[in-house]
């Protein structure tokens, strides 16, 4: 049966031609049908009820992930509250979105995940995307989070369940999810891992304890700085680059590290010193410099 079969036969009362003409628009629908198609989700025959939902529920994420640029909010609010009222599944569903290869629709599908917040499925989802190797649909899925954890016990546990995480992407990537969040009632968590021994996920608690305002950064970060890993010195430059903590003690030991032999310890201390910007940390580069001017000259 094609489109306009299928608009001849919605009104039909035998059950046989209403599901196929649903079928129909589960496959080809338009906005355009849902008035046609929505009465039929009260219908007493099961299969009707079901081929309506199916009909109405892909039209509706279709639209909302092919046009979502060209929709207002609220109408994007009052289709995701429609769909997320139809199909308890539905976040099942938008799983060929999720991943699929085209981009565009796999962000657009993370952003409809968002209006469907009250789904108990959703927390889950998005947590399985926060690695996502494409940049835009981790952000999404970053923000998306953000925004449904209220810090109940169900939320604690996933934040707690997702630092926990095997993969270290994950663990890495939740901390500057909760950092982007600015709630300082996730530092008790974060304490938790100031000494974890992956050197990014070290670094980025230090970094997110100290944009939530949390004292004594400075002194882990030594402690980090002191470390015999040389991956351990380099992210705590880092967050000494991108934090600009003015205690001397840093800017001593970053000024030692310009002369390291790992290059990308050497690297991120005239990074971190060049941020910092004090008179101190400019003496050390000023140091640097007239260094390699001498070997130069020689």
């Amino acid at each position: 049966m094609n489109l306009d079969a299928a608009r001849q036969s919605i009104s039909a009362a035998e059950s046989g031609t209403l599901v196929q003409a649903l079928s129909t628009f589960a496959q080809a629908g338009k906005p355009g049908d849902l008035q046609s198609i929505l009465p039929h989700v009260g219908s007493s025959s099961i299969q009707v009820k079901q081929a309506a939902v199916l009909a109405a529920t892909a039209i509706i994420r279709e639209n909302l992930i092919s046009s979502w640029g060209d929709l207002e909010e609220s109408v994007r609010e009052k289709l995701g509250t429609l769909l997320g009222s139809l199909s308890p599944t539905v976040v099942d569903e938008l799983s060929k979105d999720l991943y699929s290869e085209e981009e565009s629709r796999r962000v657009r599908a993370v952003q409809v995940l968002g209006l469907l917040k009250k789904n108990p499925r959703v927390r889950d989802v998005l947590a399985k995307l926060i690695p996502d190797r494409n940049v835009r649909v981790r952000a999404t899925a970053v923000n998306l989070l953000g925004r449904i954890i209220s810090f109940q016990d169900r939320d604690r546990e996933l934040i707690l369940s997702l630092l926990n995480d095997k993969d270290k992407r994950v663990r890495a990537n939740t901390i500057e999810a909760l950092e982007a969040l600015g709630n300082k009632r996730v530092i008790p968590i974060l304490l938790r891992y100031k000494s974890d021994p992956n050197n990014r996920i070290r670094g980025n608690v230090l970094k997110a304890l100290f944009t939530l305002g949390h004292a004594g950064v400075d002194t882990e970060l030594l402690k980090m700085m002191e470390s015999n890993d040389p991956y351990m010195k380099a992210s705590a430059l880092w967050v000494l680059s991108q934090t600009k903590i003015q205690r001397e003690e840093l800017q001593d030991r970053a000024g030692f590290y310009l002369l390291s032999e790992n290059d990308m310890v050497a690297s991120n201390a005239r990074k971190a010193l060049d941020a910092i910007a004090s008179p101190r940390a400019k003496g050390y580069l000023k140091y640097l410099s007239d260094i390699v001017q001498r070997t130069l000259q020689q």
